[in-house]
């Protein structure tokens, strides 16, 4: 009997040993599955930049191990099909890609997908893959292949449920799709599913299966609904801590961080375990906290309000000067057109009389000198007041922008103010805390009877004075830093903020007044060249030597 063969070992590849990905393999591919003929030509010639390139096609080079695609930052189609590759590793910088295609591999499980969170179409078709797994950040997925896998149970596949934008699944030649029940569950547990192994999957169809599999769906039904509260509910949570941080005080509002700085000091925590007295001291420190950091994040908030008034009045304010200085040079550019016009109209009327031999070059020169004298004051008026517009912008912007940049300043100091006396007021509790959590502990230092049950390590830490206030030291100590370091964290992103805020609205204005200074010199030096053209234009009927003693004066 022969053996049967997969297509992979169908294709012959005898000058290509096997291998991982390098910068000669990925070069070769995008030249031969780049454009052809004359358009490849030049594309060859100007060279590959891996940075820009947006398709890669890796098919069929026996490639051992996904390496080496870090630098292709802008690659939004990546294709690993017909290989040897075992696992899926190292895409963790392709952020931008769309498409994946690692079919017809040896891959034996889902993983390392967590930052392609823009995939669209991934197809995985003819691996080693057993289990749907690790593609929860995956929520733009629209497209998924996992055909002729080694899925075993058709259950799996409501893992997919959770996608809900995925409309096409390809999942046919797996071994429980020898189950003739496999397909009627399929369509039926992925309700928004619309192709199912790229057949339009009917109402009638579903119907069917949902009367069959009525109890697995309800359950699935009742997972799916905790799933999306809970969904929802993170998702509030994450927009919560989002609009605190902008008032930098994300995390401040109810008992989390200082639950957190317990969690993260492992002598406190162990100390905790005592119980008794020491929970309501506890839950006492937490209160304290809890309305101390209340009165911070209240007053943040609303001064984040007051600082975006701010800086609407700000905008606002640069806004209307910027209108203003637009209108009037539009009214002073007018004005130099009405003067600029009976200007050419002379000129043209003397270069008229030079080409008609009614006059010579001589006989007009007075005029053309007189004319030209008079464009040469007209085009510097207009320079000197499109300027002088231009510097009173830039010391009404400057005059605004200091007075903002003091008005940011006495915002962020003062709420700085309050977040001392705030977290000074943590530092207080904390003293009590300790003192109290020293005082409580003594109480049953050394005292077997009333420990009881207490872990050892506990146990014998309360066996002995020095070690217990040892502990109760270092947890001090411990929770002090944690202060400090959220403390430090706030002041810094509020320093850095005002002063970002600051030195961006300068670094624009600058630009601004450069761009501008640049068009009006480039306004200028377009005026002044159609005059000399228009007034060159005469030296075309002149002989040459004529044309170049007077061309000074031109």
């Amino acid at each position: 009997m022969t053996e049967k063969k997969s297509l992979n070992s169908l294709i012959i590849h005898p000058a290509i040993e096997p291998g991982v990905i390098d910068n000669a393999m990925i070069t070769r591919c995008i030249l031969e599955y780049g454009p052809t003929e004359e358009a490849g030509r030049l594309f060859a010639e100007e060279g590959v930049h891996l940075d820009e390139a947006p398709i890669l096609r890796l098919e069929f080079q026996n490639i051992l191990r996904i390496d080496h695609l870090w630098m292709l930052k802008s690659l939004r189609k990546l294709t690993l099909a017909h290989n040897l590759i075992q696992k899926i590793e190292n895409l963790d910088q392709l952020t931008g890609l769309n498409e994946l295609d690692i079919s017809f591999n040896k891959i034996e499980k889902i993983e390392n997908l967590d930052n392609l969170v823009d995939l669209e179409i991934l197809t995985l078709f003819h691996n080693k893959i057993r289990k749907l797994e690790n593609m929860e950040c995956l929520e733009k997925l629209m497209v998924f292949s996992i055909g002729d896998n080694l899925i075993e149970d058709y259950k799996e596949m409501s893992y997919l449920r959770r996608f809900r934008k995925l409309r096409s699944v390809s999942f046919k030649g797996n071994p429980c799709c020898d189950d003739p029940m496999t397909n009627q569950f399929l369509k039926c547990a992925l309700p928004i599913v619309t192709y199912l192994d790229y057949k339009l999957i009917t109402e009638e169809e579903r119907e069917s299966g949902q009367a069959l599999f009525r109890g697995i769906l309800r359950k699935l039904d009742d997972a799916d609904e905790k799933t999306e509260k809970a969904r929802i509910a993170k998702e509030e949570y994450d927009s919560r801590v989002e609009f605190y941080a902008m008032s930098f005080v994300e995390y401040l509002s109810g008992p989390e961080l200082i639950e957190t700085m317990f969690e993260k000091d492992p002598d406190g925590a162990l100390l905790l375990q005592v119980g008794g007295e020491l929970i309501g001291f506890y839950e006492q420190y937490k209160e304290q906290y809890v309305e101390t950091m209340a009165g911070l994040v209240e007053f943040a908030q609303g001064a984040y309000n007051a600082r975006q008034h701010e800086i609407k009045l700000f905008k606002d304010l640069v806004e209307n000067a910027l209108d203003e200085s637009v209108k009037k040079s539009k009214d002073v550019v007018e004005e130099y057109e009405t003067k600029k016009k009976p200007l050419v109209e002379q000129m043209k009327e003397i270069i008229g009389k030079v080409t008609t031999k009614q006059a010579t070059l001589e006989q007009v020169e007075t005029n053309v000198i007189d004319t030209g004298e008079a464009f040469t004051d007209l085009i510097y008026d207009l320079w000197k007041k499109l300027m002088t517009i231009e510097m009173q912008l830039y010391e009404r912007c400057e005059e605004s922008r200091v007075q903002f940049s003091v008005n940011m300043t006495e915002m962020i100091t003062k709420l700085l103010e309050v977040s001392r006396n705030a977290f000074g007021a943590w530092r207080e509790h904390e003293g009590m805390w300790s003192m109290r959590q020293l005082d409580a502990l003594s109480k049953l230092l050394g005292n077997k009877i009333l420990l009881g049950d207490a872990p050892p390590e506990l146990f014998e830490v309360m066996m002995d004075r020095d070690a217990m206030m040892n502990l109760v030291a270092q947890s001090s100590d411990n929770h002090m830093r944690f202060v400090d370091a959220r403390e430090d964290l706030l002041m810094t992103r509020a320093n850095k903020w005002r002063d970002d805020l600051v030195q961006g609205t300068n670094d624009n204005e600058v630009k601004r007044n450069r761009d501008r200074i640049s068009e009006i010199y480039y306004f200028i030096d377009n005026q002044r060249e159609e005059w000399t053209d228009m007034q060159m234009s005469m030296t075309e009927t002149v002989d040459p030597e004529t044309a170049a003693l007077l061309a000074d004066e031109f």
